[in-house]
């Protein structure tokens, strides 16, 4: 776990095995620092082991590279790589929004890791708080605390144990197995001191990294500008009109969004707007039966109605044909017309069709002013404009 403890083993162990002048051995320790974790193990590497950091890396260039391929072909390779990982995502956001997890513990903290880390990091985190009953908490003196193990090993961190500070007025916590510096997340030790000094109520903001947060909706609800009511006189139709369209707006573009999060969202939100579409579609047509009946009986009744007083607006506006609304739209009868796509075979000829009686190229014989009726003569005269 440290630079110094690795020096005193390795010492310990060529003096164990008597191979202090082996080779080997000096180029291996030469080398130390790239493959011991006490040299790097404040670094960002999460969730990698020291020999899974270059296996896992050369096991996706041998998958998807060579060195005997061309520039345009690796950048179609790695198009490829970039549509798997995307493809993962996908997989695992489509996890997280059908299954529902339980939190293990009683932890208030716990509830707040399952809000806003994302599924995988949740479940890394929900194992190092199981860990926490495996040890046990010893002050050493200020804010020094020496975590023991319980058992003679914990799965993940053996059977030594570990020193955390911990202070409480400012929220700062430090364990000596570096974990959130290598995997940017609080480790089993400092949760088992927070557990011991009361503090687990929530996980503070600096040790939740941006990259293992839920990523905010990237769909921005936006709102209509409803037009201002006039004061001083009644709204007309227009007016109205528009008042009701953004009011609607503004009230699907709502539903919509929280429709978009899912294909269920989106499957119940297609449902009830064909049902809507439909109900809407006969209230029309419906109103539109009853002002055809109504035009219908006015030539009959007694009393016509007075014209010049019709949708007065108040300003001497006249709006008498206000109700007046566009025919009802019907399909026209016959065959479709044909949308497949032509090619260039139909659209120009490949052979030029010449006429058989004079030779032009713009008619057929069947529309030539030249063709005579056919005669014993007609042979002769062929045979001599062929000749020709």
């Amino acid at each position: 776990m440290s630079v110094d403890e690795f020096e005193t083993r390795w010492a310990d162990m060529l003096r164990k095995h008597s191979v202090a002048d082996n080779t080997h051995l000096d180029d291996l320790y030469r080398l130390r620092a790239t493959f011991v974790p006490a040299y790097f193990k404040d670094r960002f590497f999460p969730f990698l082991q020291t020999t899974a950091r270059s296996e896992g890396f050369n096991a996706v260039l041998k998958t998807y590279s060579n060195p005997h391929l061309s520039l345009h072909h690796f950048f179609e390779q790695y198009l490829k790589l970039q549509e798997k990982i995307n493809v993962a995502e996908d997989s695992v956001e489509f996890m997280d929004e059908d299954k529902t997890f339980r939190v293990w513990g009683d932890y208030p903290l716990e509830e707040q890791a399952l809000n806003v880390y994302t599924r995988p990091i949740y479940l890394r985190l929900r194992a190092e708080l199981r860990k926490v009953t495996s040890y046990n908490v010893q002050l050493i003196g200020g804010q020094s605390y020496d975590v023991l193990p319980i058992k003679t090993y914990v799965y993940g961190y053996g059977s030594r144990s570990y020193q955390v500070e911990a202070n409480v007025e400012t929220e700062t916590y430090s364990c000596e197995c570096c974990k959130f510096s290598r995997d940017g997340l609080l480790c089993c030790h400092i949760f088992r001191v927070m557990v011991q000094l009361g503090c687990i109520n929530k996980i503070p903001e600096k040790y939740i990294l941006d990259r293992w947060r839920v990523q905010e909706e990237t769909i921005v609800e936006e709102k209509m500008d409803l037009p201002k009511q006039p004061v001083g006189r009644k709204m007309n139709n227009k007016e109205r009109q528009q008042l009701r369209y953004g009011t609607l707006c503004n009230d699907y573009t709502r539903v919509a969004r929280m429709a978009s999060t899912s294909e269920k969202g989106k499957a119940i939100a297609d449902k009830y707007i064909l049902a809507l579409e439909k109900e809407l579609l006969e209230m029309k047509a419906s109103e539109s039966a009853k002002r055809k009946k109504k035009k219908q009986a006015a030539p009959y009744s007694d009393e016509a109605p007075d014209v010049e007083n019709v949708g007065d607006d108040g300003q001497g506006n006249s709006s008498k044909f206000d109700h007046v609304e566009d025919p009802v739209y019907t399909a026209k009868q016959g065959c479709p017309a044909e949308k497949r796509k032509k090619s260039g075979l139909h659209l120009k000829a490949t052979k030029v069709v010449k006429c058989s009686v004079c030779g032009s190229i713009q008619h057929t014989a069947a529309t030539c002013k030249d063709k005579i009726t056919p005669g014993p003569e007609s042979k002769e005269i062929d045979f001599f404009r062929d000749m020709v």
